[in-house]
């Protein structure tokens, strides 16, 4: 009996350090290679300041802005056009109606490789990396950021793609995740070393990357948590049926979380809603519609719906929890699309076209999602 205890303690410590193996792996930086980053564009009155590591030496140079508009730049030791424009980015609508097909992947996690893989298998971007999607919409439900080590090819490529869409009365939607707050915040906890490092370099800390001047910055603090999408609703984690209490339809959603990524901790703590909002039962964290959540009470069947029913829509997609593949469940309502596209190698994407949904593969094998007719 005690032997069969020492192996199954055994056993546990060995899942356990390689669980945490794995984890650390996310974070680290080979110490021996030399650090290329970037770049960061800080915006000045009359210029625009290019921040960027290459080879481990920190570069700045200073653009002069003519106008406003857009303008591109390339840089030594970096593939490809940056192309940034010197207007405000504008806050687009959340509420969308007669869209014909969307795409929606989650949970990117500065995996830059399998990101590009799944969209360009799948015809969303061609081999250039361009938008070839005509007028879809293409949803990314936030946590792009922490834990790889690719996430400013992410964001350039989601900025650029997001420019593009338009061009085709199409749509790149990037919601906000937790840990898109978390780094604007600059709670480290789990962004990789390499952008520790670089912030190093450069004399900031981590969310003076992405501080209200720059590209990167100015750019995330125009985008929603929630969308609707014909009867559908977008968001990373989940709506919690408190939310009706404050009588708080989802676009003040979006507001109050936008207008409130830079407050202080103190303002977010001792505001009831703020508190609410940013917390483990708001949209960027609750968990409540799996049933192996630690941190969120389970929301019941007749509660969800209820819930649905109050927003006008049908259907949720979400993130933020991992599973091991596209299933719906509490009568195909919920529709999860974090299937674990942080790792590397795995990972799939939601579409929905000509009124079918389909779970799609990195290899762009599809397989329909039967919702049964009440």
């Amino acid at each position: 009996m005690r032997t069969k205890k020492i192996i199954f303690f055994s056993l546990f410590l060995l899942i356990f350090f390689s669980c945490f193996a794995q984890e650390i792996q996310f974070n680290k930086v080979d110490s021996t290679a030399k650090l290329t980053e970037g770049p960061y564009v800080f915006w000045g009155n009359e210029t625009a300041t290019i921040k960027y590591i290459l080879n481990n030496n920190y570069v700045s140079q200073d653009i002069t802005v003519r106008g406003e508009g857009l303008f591109s730049f390339n840089l030594e030791g970096f593939d490809g056009d940056f192309e940034i424009s010197s207007y405000i980015p504008k806050i687009n609508p959340s509420t969308y109606s007669d869209i014909s097909k969307f795409f929606v992947i989650s949970d990117i996690h500065g995996q830059y490789d399998r990101m590009v893989e799944i969209l360009k298998n799948n015809r969303i971007i061609d081999a250039n990396l361009d938008w070839a999607w005509g007028e879809g919409h293409l949803i990314i439900l936030g946590d792009v950021f922490d834990r790889g080590d690719r996430v400013t090819e992410c964001l350039w490529l989601i900025h650029k793609l997001e420019m593009q869409a338009e061009n085709w009365r199409g749509q790149v939607h990037y919601l906000l995740g937790n840990h898109e707050i978390m780094v604007l915040q600059n709670n480290t906890s789990y962004v990789h070393d390499k952008y520790k490092k670089t912030a190093e370099l450069m004399q900031m800390k981590v969310s003076d990357l992405y501080s209200v001047n720059s590209e990167f910055g100015r750019w995330l603090r125009t985008k929603h948590t929630i969308i609707k999408l014909n009867d559908v609703l977008f968001v990373h984690a989940g709506i919690h049926p408190r939310l009706t209490y404050y009588n708080y339809n989802f676009q003040a959603v979006n507001n109050s979380i936008r207008s409130n990524i830079d407050a202080s901790k103190d303002k977010i703590k001792y505001n009831e809603l703020l508190n609410f909002l940013f917390g483990s039962d708001g949209p960027l964290w609750y968990r409540g519609y799996f049933e192996d959540t630690k941190t969120s009470t389970q929301i019941r069947q007749d509660q969800l719906l209820e819930l649905l029913r109050n927003m006008g829509v049908n259907k949720i997609v979400v993130g933020h929890t991992t599973q091991d593949f596209i299933n719906p469940f509490f009568k195909d309502s919920v529709i999860p699309v974090d299937t674990g596209i942080k790792t590397g190698n795995k990972g799939e994407a939601l579409l929905y076209e000509n009124g079918i949904y389909y779970r799609v593969k990195a290899n762009s094998y599809k397989e329909q999602l039967i919702f049964p007719i009440e």
